[in-house]
């Protein structure tokens, strides 16, 4: 049994190669990058250098296409946005030397597309937030006058809190929502969103659809966040809530989904009713979270891919907790600085609870996610 993960700096790729691995299942990591996050873990038995997806997205297939046909794996396991979507569109190609559990690339950018997605569910009767869509810049003095405020801005294609951002008044708005779409070069098709803003706890709904029949749903609640105002959760912890999640296996099913997928919700504060955000069309960055909670998503989809289905897990364990500690630290030092409470202090001693990372088992991973983290904090240092 054998399997090809791609996208190996990622954390999520690091939990799907010790879900894998520890069932036995031979791994070649795969990244743009040496000295990868995953590449480092005991499970990883071998790496492949591809060509960066976003960049070179034909240099990409093609290669990562060479390298299947002359070495044979079973499954291949895409992790991140670009790789996901790029092996979604040319599924074809490498069909013929690897199993590739993914939906159709049409379905993928339609439910990955916020403007799309929000239009289908309202039309479906399931809870969103008020939307504004915009594809005349002269609507948007008009619009303006009609938004409560504050209001967010959203790119209708992206991954995390890139291109999100808050806005107070009129002017605020005007002056935001022109600097986005010049900041992100954008055409009016792909003009941002402007939604309510929903005060609320930010929930995720993960499951797995065999063609359209759920296989396995898992649901958790934000504890912390980073960017604080709506980024990757960074400490989470395991709950159930009928309702929404409910409503999440409606919206996939009515797309006929195939995989895996993470439907973002807000509780909203006010009513505490859920309010349908976005769809990770993809493996999300909490992933961990449902592995320790007893849903391991990584080998359930590894399974239905090699054997065509895999039994039904629709329980798991509740008030697990998990994190990823290098980035709650950060989280943590942004939170007290917002509410002033000295009292989370505490937390930074404690050890990591089911970490992301940090594993004793698996301990050289953690060596990479450093030296990326120093990286970056140097690079950020030197480029302001």
């Amino acid at each position: 049994m054998t399997a090809f993960i791609t996208t190996a700096n990622s954390p999520k790729a690091l939990i799907a190669v010790r879900s894998l691995g520890k069932k036995g299942i031979e791994i070649t990591t795969a990244d743009k990058q040496g000295f990868a996050l995953s590449s480092l873990s005991k499970y990883s038995k071998d790496f492949f250098l591809y060509p960066p997806p976003a960049k070179s997205p034909l240099d990409f297939i093609r290669s990562v296409t060479t390298f299947l046909k002359k070495h044979k794996h079973d499954v291949l396991i895409p992790i991140h946005s670009d790789d996901t979507y790029l092996i979604a569109k040319y599924k074809s190609n490498l069909e013929p030397f690897i199993k590739v559990p993914l939906h159709d690339y049409s379905t993928t950018m339609h439910v990955n597309n916020k403007g799309y997605l929000m239009r289908v569910a309202d039309d479906l009767g399931m809870p969103v937030p008020q939307t504004y869509f915009i594809e005349d810049l002269s609507a948007l003095h008009r619009i303006a006058d009609t938004v409560d405020f504050p209001a967010v801005i959203k790119l209708r294609e992206t991954a995390s809190s890139i291109g999100m951002s808050y806005v107070y008044s009129k002017e605020e708005l005007i002056s935001k929502y022109k600097e986005t779409i010049s900041k992100f070069n954008l055409s009016p098709v792909d003009y941002p969103l402007i939604q309510e803003y929903i005060e609320g706890d930010g929930y995720g709904v993960s499951l797995l659809f065999n063609h359209g029949d759920l296989r396995a749903k898992f649901t958790h609640k934000r504890l912390r966040e980073y960017p604080t105002s709506g980024g990757p959760s960074t400490y989470r912890i395991s709950v159930k809530h009928p309702e929404m999640e409910a409503i999440a296996i409606d919206l996939l099913k009515y797309f006929d989904w195939h995989g895996v997928a993470m439907v973002e919700f807000k509780l909203n504060s006010k009513n505490k009713k859920p309010v349908l955000m976005e769809v990770n069309p993809r493996f999300w960055g909490s992933v961990n979270q449902a592995v320790q909670s007893g849903v391991d998503f990584p080998y359930l989809l590894y399974t239905m891919a090699l054997e065509g289905d895999v039994k039904p897990v629709l329980d798991y364990k509740v008030g697990i907790k998990t994190k990823n500690i290098f980035i709650d630290y950060v989280a943590l030092f942004e939170y007290m600085r917002k509410t002033k409470r000295i009292g989370l202090l505490k937390e930074l001693v404690c050890l990591p609870i089911n970490d992301d990372i940090v594993s004793l088992d698996d301990p050289l991973p953690v060596l990479s996610f450093i030296r990326t983290g120093m990286g970056e904090l140097i690079h950020s240092r030197y480029t302001k």
